[in-house]
């Protein structure tokens, strides 16, 4: 997870308006999907209420800005190709993946995921 949370706040950075890292809280979690699938997940709370995320999919690190919700959290990635969705409410998560070729739905990438 340490290598997670590098990457991950040098990637962060642009995000949060230069908040000093000492005023954030780091959140590593790591949860287990379906077919024992490991997805590291390191959430990043601003002072302000802001937060981000980043976290390991598909080989490659993916931030996120939470967005609003309709129940439990909800971050996005912002990305050429498409946008990678992470929905989570309380120990269980979802990522989802969609392409910004206009595809009319997201794709399921790692399911029944939880941190228990």
């Amino acid at each position: 997870m340490n290598a997670l949370k590098t990457a991950a706040l040098a990637s962060l950075i642009s995000l949060n308006g230069g908040y000093a890292w000492a005023d954030m809280d780091i959140l590593p979690v790591t949860f287990t999907c379906e077919n024992g699938v490991p997805l590291q997940v390191a959430y990043f709370n601003a002072p302000d209420g802001s937060s981000a995320a980043a976290m390991l999919v598909d080989n490659q690190l993916v931030t996120l800005q939470q967005v609003p919700s309709g129940s439990g959290i909800r971050y996005e990635s912002q990305g050429v190709a498409g946008s990678y969705i992470l929905r989570s409410k309380g120990w269980d998560a979802t990522v989802s993946f969609l392409a910004a070729s206009g595809a009319a739905s997201e794709q399921v990438v790692l399911e029944n995921c939880t941190s228990r």
